[in-house]
């Protein structure tokens, strides 16, 4: 066969020709200088990174006849070979085919052998992470203790599927992706030695494909010598390749921000109508998307986010009109669609589906989908930042009853914020309101506090108890009082321990009737300190004073003096004081 890939062709031959790991192999020159390397490595990392490669280079640093050296002169008779392929010193097995008991057997018996040329045998042991369980423990003992010529080289892309006896046997080298600016470099090397003429974006294009890989853009780059006969295009990449025009996904992201469903649908038909796959479409939105929130979230993107100048501009502009939270709900719902595209019948579909979600977030009916639904009202209002004040009471004919279950319960909480939203922005003077009517007392945070029953009317002063006009909901009680407890255990443990098997029953004639299940808990309970203590507590949490009555057993109230069911005042409230970080906390109840 006359022509010979590049990622072949161009094979390091030493040390100093291995891009992007510049840690590993500095740490093997100074090992084989100082007559330090040990019997066995492990070489594990993302494909197309030099594992391989490297591990021959050892073995030619290692065998060479000017050495052991650092620096193998690839011109003996022993470097060629193992350039070759063909010494008789440097064996190469494939775990992948030769995984079982028997062939490591077979080394086992072998590797007593002496060197045929050079100093020592090396095994290197590709993909070694598919060894069997069993291959793997009749490995160990010769792995441990090898004869002096042996070294073994386990070059892996999966360490984690390695027994942790066979990792620990060895010395382990992480070989890093390789950056985008130095597969530039080395293809642009490649191109003029083979007298191709490449577009730097073309290069950038193949670089940004290959995913740290630089075997795989040295592949991508012989194939497209094939394709063009000349010069080397940005469009003929995006041909050969499949991929998605970057404009295209700047164009689906400024539909997205707008709301243009109909832009979206338009732009997916003329991206599958060109030929493009699917996936690569997914891949390129996802991967857009995640530069956006890299961009909205750290401060000096230009180290994680390989760009040019240019495209940075444009990612930073429009990650300016998202937020960091309706990014990482558009990259959910992009992965996980193009999940669901890899086995579909109708993959089209799934990207449409997607795309409509992106547009429209309240379509969605997932957390998240209720998720943006709570942060437009948040942007309406104008202040996502601060908590909202309402009235504590809606309107009879708005009365959302809470279903159990996440989902649900995130359902009514959402129907509650909103009532209670548009309440208050019905309740808010406009301009013109403000300059007819006399002039209001600005509520401060304190009153704020009170009325959403977040802070005690005065500090530890418990006040006067509440009437059954002022009193709290039963279930208002119920649904705070984790959040009670927790304050109690803040004041005093041991009173806390007393309230662990106790269960809020009514609330009448401002007292909290609590039924408490042990005589012992309910005495101890009774002490003058510790019932302060709950009370203040009751104080700190509800806003309103009550005073604390104490009953054996769980049904020890008549029903007949039980409030009625809670209406969408109690709901309202608990979703009011959420609001300031709704987000939060409608993925906590999911």
């Amino acid at each position: 066969m006359s022509h010979v890939s590049f990622y072949r062709k161009y094979r390091p031959k030493a040390f100093e020709e291995v891009i992007g790991q510049e840690r590993v192999t500095r740490t093997l020159q100074n090992a084989i200088a100082g007559g330090r390397t040990v019997h066995a490595y492990l070489f594990c990392g993302h494909r197309g990174t030099g594992k391989t490669t490297t591990a021959r280079i050892l073995a030619k640093a290692l065998n060479c006849e000017r050495g052991p050296t650092a620096t193998p002169c690839n011109q003996c008779a022993i470097c060629r070979a193992i350039d070759g392929g063909a010494s008789l010193d440097v064996i190469e097995i494939d775990a992948a085919s030769n995984r079982g008991i028997d062939e490591i057997r077979d080394l086992r018996e072998r590797v007593k052998l002496m060197p045929v040329e050079g100093r020592h045998k090396v095994y290197i042991i590709d993909e070694a992470h598919m060894l069997t369980a069993e291959a793997a423990n009749a490995l160990l003992k010769t792995l441990e203790e090898p004869p002096g010529h042996a070294v073994f080289v386990l070059v892996t892309t999966e360490p984690h599927r390695l027994p942790s006896t066979i990792t620990s046997r060895t010395q382990r080298f992480e070989f890093h992706r390789i950056s985008l600016a130095a597969i530039v470099a080395r293809l642009r090397s490649v191109a003029a030695s083979e007298g191709i003429s490449a577009e730097d974006a073309a290069l950038q294009l193949i670089a940004r494909n290959a995913d740290g890989a630089l075997r795989d853009a040295e592949s991508v780059l012989d194939q497209l010598t094939a394709f063009c006969q000349g010069r080397v295009t940005r469009e003929d990449v995006l041909a050969v390749l499949g991929l998605v025009e970057e404009e295209v996904a700047e164009q689906v992201t400024e539909a997205v921000i707008a709301g243009d469903a109909a832009a979206c649908l338009a732009l997916a038909d003329r991206v599958i109508t060109a030929g493009r796959d699917i996936r690569q479409i997914f891949r390129g939105l996802v991967e857009y998307f995640r530069d956006l929130l890299i961009v909205a979230v750290v401060a000096d993107p230009q180290e994680i986010v390989e760009t040019s100048e240019d495209r940075l501009e444009v990612l930073r502009a429009q990650a300016a009109r998202l937020s960091p939270g309706a990014l990482l709900q558009k990259i959910r719902i992009l992965t996980a669609a193009e999940a669901e595209a890899r086995f579909a019948t109708q993959a089209r579909v799934v990207l449409e589906m997607a795309l409509l979600k992106l547009c429209r977030p309240d379509m969605d009916p997932s957390i998240e989908g209720l998720a943006a639904r709570l942060e437009a009202l948040e942007a309406r209002l104008g202040r996502s930042e601060q908590p909202v004040a309402g009235p504590s009471r809606t309107p009879a004919g708005r009365r959302p009853e809470p279903p159990p279950g996440g989902a649900s319960e995130a359902g009514g909480l959402l129907q509650g914020a909103e009532a209670a939203v548009q309440t208050m922005a019905a309740a808010t003077p406009t301009a013109e309101t403000v300059g007819r009517t006399a002039p209001a007392a600005t509520p401060t945070a304190e009153t704020v506090g009170r009325t959403l029953g977040a802070v005690p009317s005065g500090g530890e002063t418990l006040g006067p108890p509440a009437d059954d006009q002022t009193a709290p909901d039963i279930e208002l009680v119920r649904a705070r009082w984790p959040r009670l407890r927790e304050e109690v255990k803040r004041r005093a443990k041991v009173v806390h321990a007393f309230l662990l098997e106790s269960r809020p029953q009514a609330v009448q004639r401002g007292e909290l009737v609590l039924a408490v299940r042990y005589q012992f808990h309910l005495e101890s309970l009774h002490e003058p300190e510790n019932r302060k203590v709950v009370e203040a507590a009751l104080a700190t949490v509800l806003g309103t004073p009550l005073r604390l009555r104490l009953v054996l057993g769980e049904a020890a109230v008549p029903a007949s003096t039980v409030q009625e069911e809670p209406g969408a005042d109690a709901l309202v409230e608990e979703a009011v004081r959420r609001f300031g970080n709704p987000v939060q906390e409608v993925r906590r109840l999911d």
